[in-house]
């Protein structure tokens, strides 16, 4: 058989890496991107998988008109305070002062203007070119967000047979508007496959719970390292994940480290606190401020010259969380990933002095992180230094692993060879015809 994979972020996304590897064990695996986009994919391709060039999109005025209306007056999820606050976040990275004007323009439309154009209505109107070689391939996997709109509408237009969408990560259901309701989906967990179903108005019957591929590696930590990898640090500590990834926010989330780092100087002097950057942040001297407190440690050493983080360092994080006394985060998958260790996971509540806008209070609080982490264990979210005090005195309380425990129920560790195959093959018998 012959898989065609639709990717985008691949050089940042280990696990689709892995997962492609896993399926070209078994199978004749075609990776589809954009030409743009070939230089990172090319890269990073597992070696005996082809990469093919996605050239489906018409440089026309009918095309232009609906990517501009699709653009002011698509459907959104339900979440929708959580989609325009991902816009806000998404406008404010953009480098170029001039773009970056124009996104805030186009925001402010898009919050006044009717969402009157579904996502299917879209991919109807699209004109398409009908060039990108698939005569070939018997199965299509895409990862949200899509990768290309104009191939997707292409292949539901063909009424491909074996189509179907992986959602990527826990927040794609509240944020992406990229949802058809003709293609099979395939999600991580029931309550994720709730948010699909509820925020993006797809049919039960489209929605099929296969796992996280994100999560292969804490398997396979669990599995093979987390008795052989010897201590990263000697000391005790606390383990903090970075999770903002807009530069004008990147001094707020080290902020409250700061007052962290200071908060344990005083009152726990025993404990250090080691702070993992967020990978994506541009500029790391954003974090100069915390790096000469001298009970902080910058744990900086997976930085490479792209988004790529290699596997050894994912399997060192995975050893640092499972040796910290408590993983501290503001809102990251890494918060989820630390419940599947014995390691009590928290978010930070505090800090902020806005609530408005682009702010720290709502991105700790956005959709996934207030119903998937602080709704299932308030306990664990701390909102002062008070409430720091009374954590960092009591870490072995049983009532901070309620939240592991908790997690845990919900989500199930496959390998990668396994989530590959539930991902290819799924069960067919539960999944309605994608067309």
């Amino acid at each position: 058989m012959k898989i065609g994979f639709v990717v985008s972020f691949f050089d940042f996304r280990n696990d689709v890496r892995r997962v492609i590897t896993e399926v070209a064990r078994q199978h004749q695996v075609v990776v589809f991107g954009k030409p743009q986009q070939a230089e990172a994919i090319l890269r990073h391709l597992p070696e005996g998988v082809e990469f093919r060039f996605i050239e489906e999109q018409k440089p026309t005025v009918w095309n232009s008109l609906w990517e501009r209306l699709y653009l002011l007056l698509k459907a959104i999820p339900r979440s929708r305070n959580n989609y325009f606050l991902m816009e806000l976040f998404k406008a404010s990275i953009t480098t170029n002062p001039t773009q970056r004007k124009k996104a805030y323009q186009i925001l402010s439309w898009s919050r006044r203007l009717p969402k009157v154009v579904s996502y299917d209505t879209y991919l109807d109107h699209l004109q398409i070119k009908q060039q990108t070689k698939i005569d070939d391939i018997d199965k299509f996997v895409f990862f949200t967000a899509i990768g290309d709109d104009y191939l997707l509408a292409r292949l539901i237009r063909e009424q491909h047979p074996n189509l179907r969408v992986y959602v990527y990560s826990w927040d794609h259901p509240c944020k992406h508007t990229c949802f058809s309701r003709r293609v099979n989906y395939f999600i991580w967990t029931e309550p994720l496959r709730q948010d699909v179903i509820e925020l993006q108005n797809i049919p039960a019957s489209k929605v099929q719970v296969i796992g996280a591929s994100q999560f292969g590696y804490i398997e396979e930590f669990n599995r093979e390292y987390r008795h052989r990898l010897p201590r990263s640090y000697p000391f005790r500590y606390i383990y903090i994940g970075c999770a903002i990834g807009p530069a004008d926010l990147v001094p707020d989330e080290v902020n409250v480290i700061e007052q962290v780092a200071h908060f344990m100087a005083q009152t726990h002097p025993d404990l250090k606190l080691v702070v993992r950057p967020y990978p994506l942040v541009a500029n790391w001297s954003l974090y100069s401020p915390i790096r000469s407190l001298p009970n902080v440690v910058i744990d900086d050493g997976f930085q490479s010259l792209d988004l790529s983080v290699t596997e050894a360092h994912l399997m060192e994080k995975f050893e640092k969380i499972h040796n910290a006394e408590a993983f501290f985060h503001l809102g990251t998958t890494m918060g989820l990933e630390a419940c599947f260790t014995d390691t009590p996971s928290f978010i930070l509540d505090f800090g902020y002095t806005s609530r408005q806008g682009l702010s720290l209070y709502n991105f700790i609080h956005q959709y996934q992180n207030d119903r998937h982490l602080i709704d299932l264990a308030p306990q664990n979210a701390i909102t002062s230094l008070d409430e720091l005090r009374k954590v960092l005195d009591n870490l072995d309380n049983p009532t901070y692993q309620v939240l592991n425990q908790r997690v845990q129920q919900q989500y199930t560790l496959k390998s990668f060879a396994a989530f590959a195959d539930d991902l290819t093959e799924g069960s067919k018998e539960k999944m309605t015809n994608p067309i």
